[in-house]
């Protein structure tokens, strides 16, 4: 348990550098420091408004479903990354256990060791939107319409005592079914001679009477045409010049939607083909959003472009895109407000594309090291750079490496990811381009030397570096004539030896040995021997650059506070079922390939490890 806060703490030092260092109170924050937001305190734990679960859904497509996955399986295509399990919280195991109150504060806080981050871009009642939303996932409209008809019938008098908001913020399912069944203080029993099945549709109905209810939908004209060929899965378009005007009898909710195509320098091209895609959430809340409208034409000369007659339920998100110079281009994403009749979407903006990556500016370069497994040093690198020209970089990819990033020779297990601050990369065929932008990108290189008490990196570098920052545990001696020795510094109350270069060029090697062993102590960076985390083995074998990292923001939470033995021994499982179940899924994740055969026997030698103590 020590040694998984020790790599966490190492990586997180490398997410908070590239929000400019959060140093400790001893050490002088540079000019450009920005503190953390600090961690979110949680107010009343129940709503303040009854949560809405269309509101909820839309969070959930955008925040969750990519780990624990559309309909809340677990199987998100990051959460398929992880070593360990997502929790399935569309599994009415997982839901009827636990009460909304318990799914906020993981929402709000986090949970670091199962990669959650906390959520502090969602104001309060987001959160309480989504948390309601996923609670839903495991429960059908024909259980909802069952349980509704067995309460009225059998507790006719009692449904305000299933609304207040406290109490239900509360209650988990399973309580529900033990008050139904056996009553309480408020409520007589009412449902004694219910079967189980029947007993779990009425608490899954009780729970429905605290959320909002949903936006009335606006009425529509019947269309008197015949739908064209294939009409029943998206709405056709024709176009003349810049208006593009759906096919079919216009309905009351309708409406336009326009933007504008711009460039960065020369001129527009001709005939740029505009597709416009409008995503809904299917009225069965157990699954994702879903595509419903894909409309093209051709924009205007000036780059304009407007779609007329387009349905404008409310909630629809809208998005517009753009190939051009084989890179995607999109609008930002505009959801339909109540009442609107025009959409203005967001300026897409075009760039010429190029190769040069001497057109990148590679602010700074830090290099963490972590000696905490015997015979292995492990290295993370961050790249933090900009694009201040006028042309979008490709950086063509197979996903295990990066053109102008180089490893030293012998680097073992290597990978990439984007960095948890970086300005978002923009797909581009086989590659990913880096548009300009005022947020700075980052890239984190991984990687592994042989250790035994000294190691000799030669550190390559294809591009420029104004300054490359190194930090080992104090206690290990460094020897370069490259590097200036800046002495220990106190970070997120551990010590470490910095030194520093200056001016990197393109071409140039950075040299250094590093031998000896991290001091120990309380301020010393934990050198536990133990079994190898496998969290690290996953980031070193993700290797799929622009994959966000799950943990984004979580490490920014990290305080420097000393965990008590109850965190130091909060139990992974709750029973030797979750065990094996964690087992099949590890196994699972080794056949498709998704994890390497060591972070496998790893994370498996530590599975039954925990299996022996619950057995």
């Amino acid at each position: 348990m020590k040694l998984r806060y020790a790599i966490i703490f190492i990586l997180a030092l490398a997410a908070i550098t590239l929000n400019a260092c959060t140093l400790a109170s001893d050490v002088t924050p540079p000019p450009d420091y920005v503190a953390p937001t600090p961690m979110p305190t949680l107010g009343p734990l129940f709503p303040a408004s009854a949560p809405s679960i269309e509101n909820g859904a839309q969070i959930y497509a955008a925040k969750c479903a990519a780990c624990h996955g559309d309909t809340g399986l677990g199987d998100g295509p990051d959460g398929k990354q992880l070593s360990v399990r997502v929790p399935a919280l569309g599994l009415a195991e997982s839901a009827q256990s636990a009460s909304p109150a318990q799914w906020f504060k993981v929402v709000s806080q986090g949970n670091i060791e199962r990669f959650m981050p906390p959520f502090i871009s969602l104001t309060d009642q987001q959160r309480w939107d989504v948390v309601s939303y996923a609670m839903s996932l495991h429960i059908t409209p024909d259980q909802i319409a069952r349980g509704k008809s067995l309460f009225e019938a059998n507790c006719p008098d009692c449904q305000g005592k299933f609304t207040n908001q406290e109490k239900m913020a509360s209650l988990s399912e399973a309580d529900l079914f033990r008050i139904i069944k056996k009553g309480n203080a408020d409520v007589a029993a009412f449902g004694a001679n219910f079967t189980d099945e029947e007993t779990w549709a009425v608490a899954a109905y009780l729970r429905t009477l605290t959320f909002a209810p949903p936006a009335a939908p606006t009425p529509a004209a019947v269309s008197t045409e015949t739908p064209a060929a294939g009409s029943e899965t998206t709405e056709a378009a024709t176009a003349t010049s810049s208006v593009l005007t759906a096919q079919g009898t216009p309905v009351s909710s309708t409406g336009s939607i326009n933007g504008i195509v711009q460039i960065a320098s020369g001129s527009l091209p001709a005939n740029l083909t505009i597709t416009l895609r409008g995503f809904d959430h299917a009225q069965d809340q157990t699954t994702g959003p879903q595509e419903v409208l894909t409309l093209t034409g051709t924009a205007a000369a000036d780059g304009t472009f407007v779609f007329e007659n387009v349905a404008l339920p409310v909630n629809r998100i809208y998005v517009a895109e753009v190939s051009y110079a084989g890179v995607q281009y999109q609008s930002g994403l505009t959801a339909v407000k109540s009442g609107d009749t025009k959409i203005s979407l967001p300026a897409i903006k075009l760039y010429e594309a190029t190769q040069d990556f001497s057109l990148l500016s590679v602010e700074q370069v830090h290099l963490y090291s972590d000696f905490s497994t015997q015979g292995t040093v492990q290295f993370f690198e961050i790249y933090s750079f900009s694009n201040n020209s006028d042309k979008a970089v490709i950086i063509s990819t197979d996903g295990s490496t990066v053109p102008f990033i180089k490893l030293p020779d012998g680097a073992q297990s290597p990978g990439y990811q984007a960095g948890q601050n970086s300005a978002p990369f923009v797909s581009a065929g086989k590659g990913i381009a880096v548009v300009p932008s005022d947020t700075p990108y980052s890239i984190i290189g991984f990687f592994s030397l042989p250790y035994d008490k000294k190691v000799e990196v030669n550190q390559p570098f294809a591009i420029d570096a104004v300054s490359v920052l190194l930090l080992v545990p104090e206690g290990m001696k460094v020897n370069s004539t490259q590097l200036t020795n800046l002495g220990v510094q106190t970070i997120q109350n551990n010590n470490f030896l910095e030194l520093s270069a200056k001016s990197i060029k393109a071409g140039d090697t950075l040299t250094f040995t590093v031998s000896g062993s991290p001091k120990t102590g309380a301020n010393a960076v934990t050198n536990a021997a133990a079994t190898p985390n496998p969290q690290q083995g996953l980031l070193i074998g993700a290797g799929a650059l622009g994959l966000a990292l799950i943990v984004a923001g979580t490490w920014l939470y990290l305080r420097s506070r000393k965990r008590g033995k109850d965190d130091d021994e909060e139990e992974e499982f709750a029973s030797v079922d979750d065990v094996m179940d964690a087992m099949l899924a590890l196994d699972d994740l080794r056949r498709a390939g998704k994890i390497s055969e060591e972070v496998y026997q790893t994370r498996r030698d530590e599975l039954k490890e925990i299996l022996k103590e619950l057995a």
